[in-house]
């Protein structure tokens, strides 16, 4: 088995014709067996052993194995280990599927700065300058008037009646508190996300957690240049996060089940390292995977084991769609990191989030955050812990919940209805969505920019949808914060979108300058 390690070693260092490293692998070991190398019956080392050993991931071991068994040259016993057929076959590993050509062009976008926050910041800043009484429906933040304010009060008087000085110390460990970890996994379980308390990692924010994968995403390929494949439109933050650690981005087509498996299979033509998915109330659409979508999604990525998988749970807590996770999936496990936020349910100042990751990269990711941060404070955790398990939080999580959904559906309704009226062919999302947002599709000939303008001298801040796209242009849509608004403003927003679009139809969208 050395030598045969040896010539896999080697294959680190190697192209190999552009094929998957686990096919290089699989097909090293597949002529080891035939040749008499390993020898029927030989016991392989574990996953984790010849992972160390070659300095290989779990993940692409893992794949290794599969393939090998596949072809029948391996057999794994439960409780054992996997060792060569005694009656390996005498026939190859199993051919990889003929590489597929991309089912929609998938082009990298040049890393850069973090236009797209300074975008929204910048038009927020001016049109609040200039209309101060208008609503302002800009922000992607929640209504603080639906986040549960007893609660957390109470929490915090529960959790500082019981500090003591040493619970201010500098902590031993960097572990999640455990009443926090046992909040964690009743919840996870709750939308299908066996985890235990070891797979918890608490962090300041889901922002944190992004910028920390992205600089380790980059040290997986030193002086090359990691792809990473994201929603479009998506989630701005996201987006120049990743692009202001030097990452590229692929962009993924939406429909209303969230990422396609075709814009899915296009990002991983394309060679990223990893995907960014929102399961449920994604930003800025409101989309959210079906049972079915996230199956297809799991089936793409299975043959690519060395694609670090990222999910963006941000509105769990106060969300509708109980979509799943594709941690679920016990062959993407090791590589799923799925993020789990409580800014928009329970308190964006709490700035705590949680990461769901286990090895290889729960190891690195941790280390990482001890040389960011060093610890998330335990008072923080404890508090929300108190507030998770508060026997009157769900109540209020459902009445927020309820009142969301409301207030996307007047919205929706209200600007569909308006729209018609007026022959103006304004498009909005047919079915319910899910979170704050409302997305808007603008008629031929209508700058959105303009749009934005117009409303905000009939009384409301809406954000144009350039910045939720991988390159700015996109004068077709706008992100308007629903959640925001109650549900009796409806009329009179829906109102205002149509009279600015009117105002501002056919007219020019640049003009020449000396």
């Amino acid at each position: 088995m050395l030598e045969v390690q040896r010539r896999i070693a080697a294959l680190r260092e190697s192209p190999g014709n552009g094929r998957p490293l686990y096919e290089q692998v699989a097909n090293e070991m597949a002529q080891a067996i035939r040749a008499g190398e390993l020898r029927p019956g030989e016991r392989l080392p574990s996953v984790r052993q010849l992972a160390t050993d070659l300095g290989l991931s779990v993940s692409t071991v893992m794949s290794v194995y599969t393939r090998l068994a596949e072809g029948g040259l391996v057999n794994g016993e439960a409780g054992r280990g996997t060792f060569v057929s005694e009656t390996p076959s005498a026939g190859a590993v199993p051919a990889a599927p003929a590489p597929r050509p991309a089912a929609e062009p998938a082009a990298a976008v040049r890393a850069g700065s973090a236009w797209r926050r300074q975008v929204l910041a910048q038009t927020e800043a001016r049109l609040k300058h200039g209309f101060p009484s208008a609503r302002d429906l800009m922000r992607g933040g929640p209504d603080p008037a639906l986040l549960p304010l007893s609660v957390i009060k109470r929490a915090y008087r529960d959790v500082s009646s019981r500090l003591t000085a040493h619970d201010l110390e500098y902590p031993a460990t960097l572990g999640t508190e455990p009443e926090l970890s046992d909040a964690l996994l009743k919840r996870l379980a709750g939308d299908g996300i066996e985890a235990e308390a070891d797979d918890i990692l608490i962090g300041g924010s889901t922002q944190q957690f992004l910028a920390l994968l992205a600089m380790l995403l980059g040290r997986r390929a030193p002086g090359e240049r990691v792809l990473v494949g994201v929603e479009e439109p998506g989630y701005q933050t996201a987006m120049d996060t990743l692009e202001f650690h030097g990452l590229g981005l692929v962009p993924m087509r939406l429909d209303e089940s969230g990422v396609t498996a075709e814009g899915l299979r296009g990002a991983l033509d394309a060679g990223v390292s990893a995907v960014l998915f929102t399961p449920r109330a994604q930003s800025p659409t409101g989309c959210g995977w079906s049972a079915e979508r996230r199956q297809a999604l799991a089936d793409a990525l299975i043959p690519h084991p060395d694609v670090w998988i990222i999910e963006d749970d941000q509105f769990a807590e106060a969300a509708t769609a109980r979509p799943g996770s594709l941690y679920g999936e016990a062959r993407l496990r090791e590589r799923v990191v799925h993020l789990r936020s409580f800014s928009k349910s329970v308190a964006p100042d709490l700035r705590l989030s949680a990461a769901v990751v286990r090895q290889p990269i729960r190891h690195p990711l941790t280390m990482a955050k001890s040389f960011a941060d060093g610890w998330t404070s335990r008072t923080s955790q404890r508090v929300l812990a108190a507030a998770l398990t508060d026997p009157r939080i769900d109540d209020l999580l459902a009445e927020a919940r309820t009142e969301y959904a409301l207030r996307r559906a007047a919205v929706r309704d209200a600007v569909r209805r308006a729209g018609a009226d007026r022959g103006l062919g304004l498009s909005v999302p047919a079915l319910d969505t899910d979170g704050l947002h409302v997305w808007v599709t603008l008629p031929d000939g209508c700058d959105a920019d303009r749009v934005v303008e117009a409303a905000a001298h009939r009384g409301f801040l809406l954000a144009a949808g350039q910045p939720f796209f991988l390159s700015p242009g996109d004068q077709r849509h706008l992100r308007i914060n629903a959640g925001a608004l109650p549900a009796e403003h409806a009329e009179r927003l829906a109102t205002a979108v149509c009279d600015a679009a009117t105002s501002v139809l056919g007219q020019p969208t640049a003009l020449l300058t000396p």
